[in-house]
């Protein structure tokens, strides 16, 4: 076994400890010791050569096993957690793009301070809609803390990012302004103006639609449209996650080579700008980043020639991502939907070509190549999305069909809409028809196709088992698929 076939199975064992910890909870005084007799194994039995591998193989194991154990921070009366369940007065800052729900809006509070004494840890805390708070603000704030794990709800979310305590019905008074990381507030702002510029471009509904197509802002969608998304169970493209980073990644690619005509190596870098502008123009956010590291490694395996070595970049940013922060495999979905989303394009999308060789590519619409690595992303992360939403909806193939293929499109236009509008607005105006043409037409055909199927979606519950279950006969679909074609060869 070669060295660089033990690092990788090293890292899949990181992982592999990572995700056993994750689930069945081992004190990491147990580890330990065990951690310990194998270096003692090997410090002074000298195991042979053949036996070395699996030695390095169990220390990543247990490493990813105790990495879990330690993510975790200590609660005690420096950590703003020990006084959850008490009424405080403390002033932060918001240290995060305040998140706007339907009923509220949702702020990360850091640099806690009480009595001018500051503490560890971060509050989540809740606020009125309409209220007008910014990233970098620094704010004093009065209300009950409550922690994650009260009234039986845990909010995985929260513990991701070492939130422990919730405020809810705070009284807010503003300090000062633009206290923040310089370029994040940068970001921020620049996201304000292009929702700014979108609102002045485009009358409803496709404003709000393109709005959360191209930032991920979904709240301002009409009630009766989101319906339609719902029913056809097309909301996914919709919303800025993991899976809509890693398959917009790989759209781009085709549509820069497929339809551009430039060379991969070239469309390699061109791909990377467009990507990491698009993932700053969403307001940077953790799960969008970690699929563009992902979708960007897939891109780079391409480029070099050597797409089988795509699966050894993507477990080496998955390990670490997850050293960094271990908690994401067991509970950020965007994580889990990201990873494997990358991991069917790696192995599917070669599959789904030969599936769909009678479909054309058009000049200026690769349709073969578009619903290939759609469909590639999409059947490895189907099982996570019914285990995790628990809907089917009978609508979604045939909406899917219709609709992907301009998804690349609008979203390829809509970045440079808004390169031209941080120009001039006139000349954003160059791309509006071809913008409003596409926006129109997949809202009717999603209008369509919710009339037509107006019984679904179909809510139905879809336990782990059943998961895996489904994994294990996709797993042997592929193995056995990929079989009849080297035959076939």
């Amino acid at each position: 076994m070669d060295v660089s076939r033990i690092v990788f199975y090293c890292l899949l064992c990181f992982i592999g400890g990572i995700g056993l910890a994750s689930f069945l909870y081992v004190p990491y005084f147990v580890y330990l010791p065990v951690f310990l007799l194998i270096l003692f194994f090997c410090v002074f039995k000298r195991p042979t050569r053949n036996i070395w591998p699996f030695v390095f193989f169990a220390i990543f194991f247990i490493l990813g096993a105790i990495r879990y154990n330690f993510s975790f921070p200590k609660i005690d009366e420096n950590n703003v957690a020990f006084y959850n369940n008490t009424n405080l007065v403390f002033e932060g800052q918001i240290i995060g793009d305040p998140d706007v729900k339907t009923d509220k809006i949702q702020m990360i509070i850091g640099k806690v301070k009480i009595n001018n004494h500051q503490y560890n840890g971060k509050i989540l805390v809740n606020a009125p809609l309409y209220s007008n708070y910014q990233y970098g603000d620094s704010v004093e704030i009065e209300c009950p803390l409550k922690g994650v794990f009260d009234n039986g709800f845990k909010n995985n979310a929260a513990i991701i990012n070492d939130i422990y305590s919730v405020c809810y019905f705070p009284k807010i008074k503003n300090l000062n302004h633009n206290q923040g990381n310089f370029f994040y507030q940068k970001i921020f702002s620049f996201k304000n103006q292009v929702k700014n510029l979108i609102d002045q471009s485009f009358s409803e509904p496709q404003g709000s639609v393109f709005s959360a197509l191209l930032l991920g802002l979904q709240r301002q969608i009409p009630p009766e449209v989101r319906n339609w998304f719902s029913t056809t169970g097309t909301t996914h493209i919709l919303s800025v996650s993991g899976l809509h980073v890693a398959i917009l990644s790989q759209l781009i690619m085709i549509f820069i080579v497929s339809v551009l005509l430039i060379r991969r190596q070239t469309a390699f870098w061109l791909a990377a700008i467009l990507i990491i502008f698009f993932v700053i123009l969403v307001g940077a956010p953790a799960a969008a980043v970690r699929a563009a590291i992902m979708g960007l490694g897939i891109l780079f395996a391409q480029k070099i020639g050597r797409p089988q070595s795509g699966l050894r970049i993507v477990i080496w940013a998955a390990a670490i991502m997850l050293l960094i922060n271990p908690k994401l495999l067991a509970l950020d979905i965007g994580f889990q939907l990201s990873f494997t989303s990358i991991l069917g394009l790696i192995f599917f999308t070669p599959l789904f070509n030969q599936y769909f060789k009678k479909i054309p590519n058009l000049r200026y619409l690769p349709i073969k190549d578009c619903l290939s690595a759609t469909f590639s992303a999409q059947v490895f992360v189907f099982p996570f999305i019914m285990y995790y939403f628990g809907t089917l909806s009978l609508a979604a193939p045939l909406a899917n069909i219709l609709i992907l293929p301009i998804i690349p499109v609008l979203m390829f236009l809509g970045i440079f809409f808004v390169l031209f509008g941080t120009i001039s607005v006139f000349l954003a105006q160059i791309l509006f028809w071809p913008i409003w043409l596409g926006l129109t037409f997949l809202i009717l055909i999603v209008k369509i196709i919710a009339k037509i199927f107006y019984f679904s979606p179909i809510i139905i519950n879809f336990p782990l088992i059943a998961a895996l279950i489904l994994y294990f006969f996709i797993i042997w679909w592929l193995i056995y698929a990929q079989k009849i074609q080297s035959k076939n060869s």
